[in-house]
């Protein structure tokens, strides 16, 4: 027996039919951008910086004065004491005279120094030319020439070394431990050079110059 569908329900049927695919299409429209769109991401960034670095300075300097103490800046160098020099010695005469050391750079430093001279023309055997050098200390000088009495002394200041100076006193340190000298520091001294009074008739009329070398170096990093 054939089965007829009533048109009314025929119509309903097309009707939600047609509705459901509506709705699935409208799905898929609506989803495919989530599938296929891409996410912005915001960015940003930043540098530091830094200021200059600049190296320190390391700069020993001397002079005949506190005041005058800054010669030699740089690195080596001679600095002619002019008046560090006394002409017709007699035996026992002596004079005394001062210098400064100064720290003149930025770095902190630790020194030494030693005495001796050029040539050995005033070496004698247990006598000859002597050099005392005191740490601080005010020269003091008195006496003539014409009488052959000069003499010089250092009241205040202590004893470092006192020799006989050669050329090969060069290696003698007159501290017996390496001195510390902050930045911007200075340390006086006095020296006396004594022509000692046993010198022998072979050192008439010679002549020498004395040498007072100093050394820095750098103080260790801690």
């Amino acid at each position: 027996m054939t089965q007829h569908t009533d048109p009314r329900r025929r119509h309903i049927l097309r009707g939600l039919t047609s509705r459901k695919v509506r709705a699935l299409l409208c799905l898929g429209i609506f989803a495919a951008p989530a599938a296929v769109g891409t996410m912005a991401y915001w960015t940003d960034e930043a540098t530091i910086t830094s200021g200059g670095f600049t190296a320190g300075t390391l700069d020993l300097t001397v002079g005949a004065t506190v005041e005058d103490s800054s010669n030699l800046q740089g690195t080596g160098g001679e600095f002619a004491y002019s008046t560090l020099t006394i002409a017709n010695l007699v035996p026992g005469e002596s004079i005394a005279r001062p210098f400064v050391v100064r720290n003149f750079g930025t770095a902190g430093f630790s020194y030494n120094a030693s005495v001796y001279t050029t040539d050995n023309n005033l070496v004698a055997a247990g006598s000859g030319l002597q050099v005392a050098v005191y740490s601080d200390g005010t020269p003091t000088n008195a006496g003539t020439e014409a009488a052959g009495n000069r003499v010089g002394t250092c009241p205040g200041g202590s004893l470092l070394k006192d020799q006989a100076v050669s050329t090969t006193t060069n290696t003698v340190d007159i501290h017996p431990a390496d001195v510390p000298l902050a930045p911007g520091t200075t340390q006086s001294y006095c020296a006396k050079i004594l022509l000692d009074p046993s010198s022998p008739n072979a050192l008439q009329g010679k002549i020498t110059e004395i040498v007072i070398r100093l050394n820095a170096e750098q103080v260790s990093v801690p």
